[in-house]
């Protein structure tokens, strides 16, 4: 199996000063970024009192310390900053609501409740959105497993206390089955209980039905994993002794795979185009969807491993096979001993503990995350120099998907060589173009 190797690129000049933006701390979690959304558009609304725009412009964005809002969105909810505005402001205006459940008195006292937080709670109308939809998610299922939906009533009736309990606890069993994250649910849950304890302490009901509820659970609220540095990182290629090693830093941290996905690999899913080698994923149940995944870097450790595995005789053409059972690959279990393994080899460790895959992952992520900033920092000179004020506009009009592609990966190639020794990297400079005559 022939692999190229892979490109260098023309040196860029270095900013030193890393960005420590509180984007890093932002929650991914699609109600809590319509928070900061409704809180941005008041500010420019104050700012642009005359504005024509119904929303800011991406250099407003950028200037106000919001500019990761728009790599955030693309990249973890597949939506622009047009789409994202327009949906929650859409939402405000919409005079009519459909609950999921059919008691009155129970929709008119949650609509009293949310009312009465935006008068004493100052909630935005973006968090009253977001508070009811979570309340009338959580208040349909329990009328579903519990076969009655006046959930008022019910807590007015001492009698009926351990059942109403034991279905709103078999709610979050269900939501936690269904969720990808702790802190997805956690929202949920913590919406309809402060309903139902805002119901109790004001004399509504009887009893609070979830009380202590949350208590039953053990809730991991760290669902976003604190990323490696770059340092962290570098050490971890320097502690990397064979080729299997070196493939764990490439895989998890420069191409950003989930720790599941890397063993996985068959070399039929590698398309080494020389322009833009990926590797190909088909699955239809993958939480991505189908697609693929840029080779930026990695493509020498690749075929060295690759070349390792082709020598043995029995190999299967999966990049971590295993020996036994019934599995003809490494398990994510296994993968994640092998990468923490090495964590502990080069004193790579978050909150105490050695790294896993995730912390890699988040790092790739950070760093693409740095990329398109980069990418709109280019674009808004250029908008200056021709007299514009939208960098927005220079990107969507002047420059195709597959071109912003390209100079996101030039930024992240320009980064990564930063943080890896010169000799991972081949001279071959032809496969990435880094000018920037598209945007003129």
């Amino acid at each position: 199996m022939a692999l190229p190797l892979s490109g260098g690129m023309t040196n860029w000049p270095e900013d030193n000063d890393q960005n420590d933006d509180d984007y890093r701390d932002w929650s991914h979690d699609l109600s809590a970024l319509q928070e900061i959304g409704e809180e941005l558009l008041e500010e420019w609304r104050a700012q642009e009192p005359r504005s024509a725009r119904a929303y800011p412009s991406a250099r407003w964005l950028t200037e106000n310390g919001y500019s990761h809002l728009r790599w955030v969105l693309s990249e973890k909810h597949d939506m622009g900053t047009p789409e994202f505005f327009m949906l929650f402001t859409s939402s405000n205006k919409s005079e009519g609501y459909e609950w999921s459940i059919d008691s009155v008195a129970t929709i008119e006292r949650a609509k009293t409740y949310l009312d009465d937080r935006v008068r004493c709670r100052n909630w935005t109308a973006s968090t009253k959105q977001t508070n009811r939809s979570q309340l009338n998610q959580v208040l349909s299922r329990f009328a579903e497993e519990y076969g009655d939906d006046n959930v008022l009533a019910l807590a007015n009736d001492p009698t009926v206390q351990p059942g109403v309990y034991d279905a709103f606890k078999q709610v979050v069993i269900d939501l936690r089955n269904e969720s990808i994250s702790d802190d997805s649910v956690h929202h949920y849950v913590r919406a309809a209980h402060r309903f139902l304890e805002w119901l109790h302490r004001s004399g509504r009901i009887e009893y609070d039905p979830m009380e202590e509820l949350e208590e039953e659970f053990r809730w991991d609220l760290k669902s976003d994993p604190t990323p490696f540095t770059d340092g962290q990182v570098r050490r971890l290629w320097d502690a990397a002794d064979t080729d299997e090693e070196r493939m764990l830093v490439i895989g998890y941290c420069v191409w950003g795979l989930r720790t599941k996905e890397l063993p996985a690999i068959h070399v039929d899913q590698f398309n080494l185009d020389h322009d833009n080698p990926v590797v190909e994923f088909r699955e239809p149940d993958r939480k991505n969807g189908q697609g693929t995944v840029s080779l930026i870097f990695g493509l020498d450790a690749l075929a060295n491993l690759v070349e390792k595995r082709a020598r043995q005789s029995d190999w299967n053409k999966y990049l971590y096979p295993s020996e036994k059972g019934d599995n003809p690959f490494l398990s994510a279990k296994q993968m994640r001993s092998k990468f923490t393994q090495l964590c502990e080899r080069a004193g790579v460790t978050i909150d105490g503990d050695p790294g896993t895959p995730k912390h890699g992952r988040a790092f790739y992520y950070n760093i693409l995350a740095d990329a398109e900033t980069k990418l709109m920092e280019v674009a808004e000179k250029i908008a200056e120099e021709q007299g514009g004020k939208d960098a927005e506009s220079v990107l969507e009009h002047y420059l195709t998907e597959q071109s912003r592609q390209q100079y996101r990966q030039v930024f992240f190639r320009q980064r990564i060589r930063r943080i890896l020794p010169e000799d991972v990297f081949s001279d071959d400079t032809s496969v990435h173009d880094t000018s920037l005559d598209d945007f003129r």
